[in-house]
């Protein structure tokens, strides 16, 4: 059954390489098209329209004018447009355009590398990985650096503005409000916390993932304290009885192993340490 799983690039195909000991596939297969395709996607009245909204600031207009002409294309337009909207730095839109159209072997529109310089400096002061940080990020937020959710949590990493402001005075830093929307701030903040709960748990990237989007405390109370009621982390992980938040740490695992690839760094999908320890 591994075997079979293990050519997959997901949580599922990871995770079944790991236990044959095989080879992650990333089955990085961008669609092959010409300068010419291209010039006539970037070109058409609707992606101009968009671009010029852009341009002007008119980011709803813009917003509203990209995705309105891209679905109304045939599926490799909508590739197109989708690394249109990469080159542009509309990641969000390009990740969910992909989405869309069902592209899911464009690995460079699917997880840009976006802000390195702050995602690099925040690992060197911290302990955190820079491949762990984007991973969160694409995860929370797709990039997309102003995103707001409707429980108040703000920016890259979606931080709440009571856990920004907790984490910035625990680690001597100023604050404001408005750093949440500022991508090196944001993401200075963001990679401290999750370097706080990464220490709360002895390193384990799971544990942490899941504490980052359910909380430290509700993890503590899932954690089996018995010895003989414990599980092994992949079968914790599918016991996790919140479903985002299940996801979220399948996601962030498998985000990290692609974001490794296209980095050219090798990584494991889960270290020893957490292969090992019973939850």
């Amino acid at each position: 059954i591994y075997q079979s799983v293990a050519p997959a690039r997901s949580f599922y195909g990871f995770l079944a390489a790991d236990k044959t000991g095989g080879t992650y596939h990333l089955l990085d297969r961008p669609l092959v098209v010409t300068e010419e395709q291209v010039r006539a996607v970037e070109n058409s009245q609707g992606m101009q329209r968009a671009r010029e909204f852009f341009m002007r600031g008119e980011l709803g207009a813009a917003s509203r004018e990209y995705f309105h002409s891209a679905r109304r294309m045939p599926v490799e337009q909508m590739v197109i447009a989708g690394r249109l909207a990469e080159k542009w730095g509309w990641y969000r839109h390009g990740i969910q355009l992909m989405a869309e159209a069902q592209s899911w072997d464009e690995l460079q529109v699917r997880f840009p590398f976006v802000y390195k310089d702050h995602v690099n400096r925040a690992a060197r002061q911290t302990s955190v990985n820079p491949l762990f940080i984007f991973a969160v990020t694409r995860q929370e937020s797709a990039f997309m650096h102003d995103a707001k959710s409707t429980a108040g949590a703000v920016g890259l990493m979606q931080l709440l503005p009571e856990t920004a402001k907790h984490t910035a005075k625990k680690n001597g830093l100023s604050f404001s409000p408005n750093d949440l929307i500022t991508p090196e701030k944001n993401i200075a903040l963001g990679s401290r916390y999750l370097n706080h709960l990464l220490d709360v748990f002895d390193g384990n990237r799971i544990l942490a993932a899941a504490a980052y989007n359910a909380g430290p405390s509700r993890v503590k109370k899932w954690l089996n304290k018995e010895k003989n009621t414990q599980l092994p982390y992949d079968v914790w992980i599918e016991a996790i009885p919140y479903k985002e938040t299940r996801g979220y740490v399948q996601n962030v695992l498998s985000f990290s192993v692609i974001y490794a690839y296209r980095l050219g760094q090798e990584t494991n999908f889960v270290t020893p340490a957490e292969a090992t320890r019973q939850l």
